[in-house]
C-alpha cells in the first residue's frame, strides 16, 4: 500500500514538472512569436542617406542642389502601370529588379502621380554637376569612390540628418501606415559640410569656356596670395549619374586632367630664364639664332626652323626661341637646375588636401642633366620632363608673387551646416622664397611682353594687362594621320599691375598653342575682369 503510494506520488509530481517546463516552453514560444511578430509590422525604408553636402568656399551647395521626386512602391498596388511609365529608362531596370526580389520599395519618378503619396529627398548630383572631377562621385552603396568624396568619406558619412519612410504592417504584410522621419545617426552630432577653396562662379565661367574650346584638357585658376584654387576644370566631362557610360568614351572623361603629367614645353622657359638672372646672366646679351643648335653631334630646332636672328632674354621670351636658351644654358647649369626643381617639387606629388595628389611627375636628377644632351632639351621643356598643370600653375605663380612659392589647396574646412561655425579647418598657408624678389619682377615684366607682343597678342586682355608664356610640347605620339600629338599650354596670372589670380590651361591633342591655348586665356581673363 505504502508502495503504490509512493508511485502515485512521482508520478503526480511527474506530471505537475512536465506541465511547468511545457508552460516554460510556451512562455518562451509565445515571446519569441511576440517578437517575430512586432519585426513584421514596422520596416524602415531610406530615401535619403544623410550624406554632407560639398560647397563652395561661399557655402554655396556644390552638390545636393536639387530634389528628387519618390514614391513608394508595394507588388500588390494597383496603378503599378502608371508607376512604370513615370519612370526613366535606368530606373526601369530597377523596378523590375526589385520587383523580383521586394514587396516594397521605392523608385524615382520625375513628375508628381494621382492618388499616390509623393516624397522628396535631395539628389547627389544633377547631370550637369560643376566641378564632377574634383567631387568625384559614391558607389551604389553611398561609399566615395574618387574625388572629394572618397577623400572625405568618413566625413561625409551620416554628416547630415537621414530620411527614411518608417512602415507599420499587419500580419499579412499590407501597409497599415508610413511615417516620415528625418534624424542624425548620432544625436549628438549637428549637421556638417566640407567647404572647397572653388568659387562656383568662376568655376562655371571657365567650364562654359572649356566645354566650347578644350575636348581634352584642364583649366585651373588659382588665388594667387593664397594658393586656394578657385577654378578646377578638367575634359571631357561626365555624369556621376552614369558613370557606366563614361567609362565607354574616348578620352579618359573619368580621369582628371589638371592632375595628370605631360611635356611642358615652352610654358617652363621662364623659369630658367629667372634661374639664368639670379646666376648673374646678362639679359641684354644678344644670341644671333639661325633655327638650329648643335650639342654633341645633335641639332635642336627652334619651332618650324624659324631663324629669329638677333634676340635677347625679353625677345628669346617673346617669340620663343628654343636656341637661345639653349645657348645660355651651356656650362655647368645640371646643378642650379636640380635645385630649383626640388623647391618647385617638380619631381613630387603635389597635396591639394590630405591624399589627394598631384602626379608627381618626372625632372631629370643631377647625372641625367649633366648629359649636355639631356640638359638642352630641359632648357626648352622637352626631354626628360614632365609635369602637371598644379606644377605649372604653382611655379608660374611665383612671378606674380614676388617670388614666392605657395602652396595649391583645394578645401577650406568641415563646417556647420546651419551656422558656418568652423569644425576643422583644412587650409593652411605655406610660402617659400624660391627665386629673388628682383629676378621675379624682372621676369613678370619679360612675361607682360610676351603677351602684349607676342603670340599674335592673341592671349592679351581687352581689360587690363597680363603675364604670361605659351608652350607647346611634342610628345613623341602621332594621330592616325600620321601628325604627332602636341599638348598645348599657356600659364599667365591677371591683372598684371596687382595679380589676383594665375591661370593654367592644359590641351592634349591642342596643336598650336598660339592658335588655341592663348585666346583661352584671354577669355577666362576678360571674364575674371568683372568680378575683380
Amino acid at each position: 500500500m505504502k508502495e503504490k503510494r509512493m508511485v502515485l506520488v512521482v508520478c503526480v509530481f511527474t506530471a505537475f514538472a512536465f506541465l511547468i517546463e511545457l508552460n516554460m516552453v510556451n512562455i518562451a514560444l509565445n515571446e519569441k512569436y511576440y517578437q517575430n511578430a512586432y519585426n513584421q509590422q514596422y520596416r524602415e525604408i531610406v530615401i535619403d542617406d544623410g550624406r554632407g553636402a560639398i560647397t563652395d568656399i561661399n557655402f554655396n551647395n556644390i552638390t545636393d542642389t536639387t530634389t528628387q521626386l519618390k514614391t513608394l512602391v508595394t507588388v500588390h498596388d494597383d496603378d503599378l502601370q502608371q508607376v512604370f511609365n513615370a519612370l526613366t529608362e535606368k530606373e526601369k531596370q530597377k523596378f523590375y529588379d526589385n520587383m523580383k526580389y521586394n514587396k516594397r520599395f521605392v523608385v524615382d519618378i520625375e513628375n508628381a502621380l494621382k492618388n499616390r503619396p509623393i516624397y522628396t529627398a535631395t539628389k547627389r548630383y544633377t547631370d550637369f554637376n560643376i566641378a564632377q572631377h574634383l567631387i568625384g562621385y559614391i558607389d551604389g552603396d553611398g561609399n566615395g569612390v574618387s574625388g572629394m568624396e572618397k577623400v572625405f568619406d568618413d566625413e561625409l558619412k551620416d554628416a547630415d540628418k537621414k530620411k527614411a519612410l518608417e512602415l507599420y504592417l499587419n500580419g499579412y504584410g499590407e501597409i497599415l501606415s508610413v511615417t516620415e522621419s528625418e534624424k542624425m545617426a548620432d544625436s549628438s552630432k549637428v549637421p556638417t559640410i566640407l567647404a572647397l577653396t572653388i568659387d562656383n562662379t568662376i568655376q562655371r565661367l571657365c567650364e562654359g569656356i572649356a566645354k566650347e574650346y578644350i575636348p581634352n584638357g584642364s583649366v585651373l585658376v588659382m588665388e594667387t596670395k593664397t594658393g586656394k584654387i578657385k577654378a578646377m576644370v578638367s575634359t571631357p566631362f561626365y555624369s556621376a549619374n552614369n558613370v557606366a557610360q563614361a567609362l565607354t568614351q574616348n578620352n579618359s572623361p573619368l580621369l582628371n586632367k589638371a592632375l595628370q603629367s605631360y611635356e611642358p614645353g615652352s610654358v617652363i622657359k621662364p623659369l630658367w630664364a629667372a634661374v639664368l638672372l639670379e646666376n648673374g646672366y646678362n639679359p641684354q646679351k644678344v644670341y644671333n639664332c639661325t633655327g638650329t643648335a648643335e650639342i654633341n653631334g645633335h641639332k635642336y630646332h627652334c619651332a618650324n626652323d624659324r631663324a629669329h636672328g638677333p634676340v635677347n632674354m625679353q625677345q628669346a621670351l617673346t617669340v620663343s626661341c628654343n636656341c637661345y636658351f639653349i645657348e645660355a644654358q651651356k656650362g655647368d647649369k645640371a646643378g642650379i637646375f636640380s635645385e630649383i626643381a626640388d623647391e618647385l617639387h617638380f619631381g613630387e606629388n603635389i597635396s591639394l588636401v590630405r591624399d589627394y595628389v598631384t602626379k608627381a611627375g618626372y625632372f631629370p636628377n643631377y647625372e641625367e642633366l649633366s648629359d649636355l644632351g639631356q640638359l638642352a632639351s630641359v632648357s626648352f621643356g622637352q626631354g626628360k620632363m614632365l609635369l602637371t598643370p598644379v606644377h605649372v600653375l604653382a611655379y608660374m605663380n611665383i612671378f606674380a608673387n614676388n617670388g614666392v612659392y605657395v602652396q595649391p589647396q583645394i578645401a577650406q574646412g568641415i563646417y556647420t551646416a546651419e551656422t558656418k561655425d568652423l569644425v576643422t579647418n583644412l587650409y593652411s598657408y605655406s610660402r617659400q622664397q624660391v627665386v629673388s624678389q628682383s629676378a621675379a619682377q624682372q621676369v613678370k615684366q619679360m612675361l607682360k611682353n610676351v603677351v602684349e607682343e607676342g603670340a599674335m597678342q592673341r592671349a592679351k586682355p581687352n581689360y587690363l594687362s597680363a603675364g604670361g608664356k605659351t608652350g607647346t610640347a611634342q610628345t613623341g605620339r602621332y594621330n592616325e594621320n600620321g601628325s604627332e600629338i602636341l599638348t598645348a599650354w599657356f600659364c599667365g596670372f591677371y591683372p598684371y599691375e596687382n595679380p589676383q589670380y594665375t591661370i593654367c590651361i592644359t590641351m592634349y591633342n591642342g596643336g598650336e598653342s598660339t592658335r588655341t591655348a592663348a585666346p583661352i586665356f584671354k577669355k577666362i581673363c576678360d571674364s575674371l575682369y568683372y568680378l575683380i
